[in-house]
């Protein structure tokens, strides 16, 4: 088996490595979106997985809660977590960290709260809410930087372990080389032509958070001194804009029309590894700076951040045009996407704008179609 057979495996299977984890009698943490530090939850010694959906399972049991399931049923993604949370698919969580980020997310925790004093049957893991203001003032980081140490607390009392410095800058050296190598597979897919399909970036990336680091880093290590042997890859160069994507359906589309996704602006995409930890100061402070001002996402204001960022972006990979896939009822991604399609046709690049996507593409030709015509004018 190959070093990239292994990472696919891990993201088509994303509880395994937990899984077993578990079974060697170890704890695993769960928790959404990427603003929870991974770093905590090392030194803790526990397993950190980031949850994600599954837009072809079974949704069958939420209908028993309807009134809170009605919350989600807007956001499918969210809708998909709750659900998979609620099937037992997560039932060998530990611990269940849910950060205040869009909407659906934050409300996740009193839905759980209630859910295990109304249902006792339900295997829901002990829960911690970690709070924080969506801003770049000075006061929120200052409040920010309370509720990261109230959250480094709740890991100590969890494991009865001390989280020190001298353990947090260990973890820092794992979870940054994990940064230095997938930039290094974002150069490739950057290169003209470009190395790396989207499709086996996304996979890649997305198995970081599935993994163990030091298990991921060293199968990306061999993965990257093999990836001169691929072949070059032709057809457009395409920049992915939108809604969270922690499956492969879209990038699969976009590809079989003989384009190539050579980067994105997504939370299960580049910006997991754009903003390194600066180790020139104090671990901890560090690692809170870094989760305080890490690549911008929707929920941040000032809206001027997020649109310079997607500008950026997409000119640094050198694209010909950018697609926004933006979800049904994802309100907040949609209300920044005007400002960058203005920004991006300042500089000549075509836009291809799909707005109200359903989570599981059930017409994938119909979609193919939009997105090949698309091509074809760039």
């Amino acid at each position: 088996m190959s070093a990239f057979d292994d990472l696919q495996k891990h993201y088509r299977q994303r509880d395994l490595a937990a899984r077993q984890w578990k079974k060697e009698g170890g704890k695993v943490v769960g928790y959404f979106c990427d603003n929870v530090p991974e770093e905590f939850i090392l030194v803790a010694g526990l397993f950190p997985l980031r949850l994600s959906g599954d837009p072809w399972g079974d949704t069958e049991r939420i209908g028993n809660y309807s009134e809170q399931g009605n919350v989600f049923s807007r956001e499918g993604f969210v809708a998909s977590m709750l659900h998979m949370i609620l099937n037992g698919k997560y039932d060998f969580l530990d611990y269940l960290i849910i950060p205040h980020a869009r909407d659906s997310i934050h409300r996740l925790y009193t839905t759980l709260i209630n859910l295990k004093e109304t249902d006792p049957t339900l295997k829901i893991p002990e829960l911690s809410y970690l709070d924080n203001l969506h801003t770049t003032f000075y006061s929120a980081g200052i409040y920010n930087r309370d509720r990261w140490f109230g959250l480094k607390k709740q890991l100590e009392e969890w494991t009865d372990k001390e989280i020190t410095n001298e353990r947090l800058s260990q973890a820092v050296a794992v979870t940054n080389e994990s940064k230095r190598l997938l930039k290094e597979l974002a150069a490739l897919r950057a290169t003209d032509p470009p190395l790396v399909s989207g499709v086996d970036a996304l996979q890649i990336i997305g198995s970081s958070m599935f993994m163990l680091k030091e298990e991921h880093n060293k199968l990306l290590k061999e993965y990257l001194t093999g990836v001169g042997q691929l072949p070059a890859r032709n057809g457009a160069r395409l920049f992915v804009e939108g809604s969270p994507l922690d499956n492969l359906q879209f990038y699969e589309i976009i590809e079989s029309c003989g384009a190539t996704v050579v980067a994105e602006d997504n939370c299960w995409g580049n910006r997991i590894f754009d903003v390194p930890i600066d180790m020139a100061s104090d671990p901890l402070e560090a690692i809170i700076d870094r989760y305080n001002n890490k690549a911008p996402c929707s929920r941040m204001y000032p809206l001027s951040r997020r649109i310079e960022y997607c500008l950026r972006n997409a000119l640094e990979s050198k694209a010909q045009g950018v697609i926004f896939n933006i979800y049904r009822f994802d309100d907040i991604q949609a209300w920044e996407t005007p400002d960058e399609i203005k920004e991006l046709k300042e500089k000549g690049i075509p836009t291809l704008y799909l707005k109200d996507q359903p989570y599981l593409i059930a017409e994938p030709e119909a979609l193919k179609t939009k997105i090949e015509e698309f091509v074809q004018g760039i």
